[in-house]
Formats: C-alpha cells, structure tokens, sequence
C-alpha cells in the first residue's frame, strides 16, 4: 500500500501518513453488519480514495505546503478559506442539490436514504418494500446521473 501510495503522490510522507489512515479507518469499520468480503481488496479501495481526496484538496487550495522558511504561528492565525474556495464549494453544493432534485422519485429517495441517512440496503428495502436488486439499480442511476452533472466540478 506505501509503494501505491507513493507512487500516485510521488511524497513519500503523504503516502506515509495516507496509508496510516487507510489502517485507521479500516480499524474503526469492525462494527458493520456485514465483513469484508477481501480485506486487502478494501484497504487498497481505502487507500485510493484518500489519495483522491489529497489530490482533490490540493487542487481546490485547501492543502498548503509549508516551506522552510514560513513560520507555523503565522500560517495558522490565518485559517479561514479564501473567498474563491467558498464560492466554489457554495457553487458545488447548490450543483448538487440541483443533480439530486433532478433524480425521478424514487431514485432520489433510495439515494437520500442510502447516501445521506445511512441506511443499509437491508433498511431501505424493508422501508420500501423493493428488492435489493431493485435499490441497487436506483442507487447506480442516481450516482452515474449525479457524477454527470457534477463532473465539471471534480
């Protein structure tokens, strides 16, 4: 996982500390209802997201790269976004909430449920009385609609 990791953000630090993440997540996910099928397989999974949320923070501004010669004390006293980044997240969100209302009925239900409340496939079912065939296709419609409208913002 380091060598993935270094290989994809070519610091060897950041792989370091992206890979204890990984670790300590996958640690904190022993409590869910179902295992994990292939434990390597979804750490590997874990690692890359949190590569691609560096990446995404680093591109948006919100990962700052401090030099030899900044002083820390006055890196931290200025910790507020910078406009552009506000108004880019404020746009982001309001492009969102537009994808999400676009989504046909139950799609955005199933969504809602599945992505914003956190229900399992099981819950969602037994609340719609669907089959979880049928919630998966609407989960897949809703993201691939979603991701296409907001792709200009990734």
């Amino acid at each position: 996982m380091l060598r993935l990791a270094m290989r994809k953000l070519g610091n060897p630090d950041e792989a370091k500390d992206i890979v204890q993440d990984a670790f300590v997540r996958i640690a904190g996910v022993k409590d869910r209802e179902e295992p994990i099928s292939d434990p390597p397989a979804f750490l590997r999974t874990v690692v890359l997201n949190l590569i691609r949320d560096r990446q995404r923070r680093r591109k948006t501004g919100q990962i700052v790269e401090l030099k030899g010669d900044c002083d820390p004390l006055e890196w931290t006293a200025e910790d507020s976004p910078s406009a552009e980044n506000v108004i880019y997240h404020r746009q982001r969100l309001r492009a969102f909430e537009q994808a999400v209302k676009s989504l046909p009925t139950r799609s955005r239900e199933i969504f809602i449920l599945r992505k914003l409340h956190g229900k399992t496939h099981d819950e969602i079912a037994s609340t719609t009385g669907l089959s979880k065939a049928a919630i998966e296709k609407h989960l897949y419609r809703a993201m691939t609609t979603c991701r296409d409208l907001m792709k200009h913002y990734d």
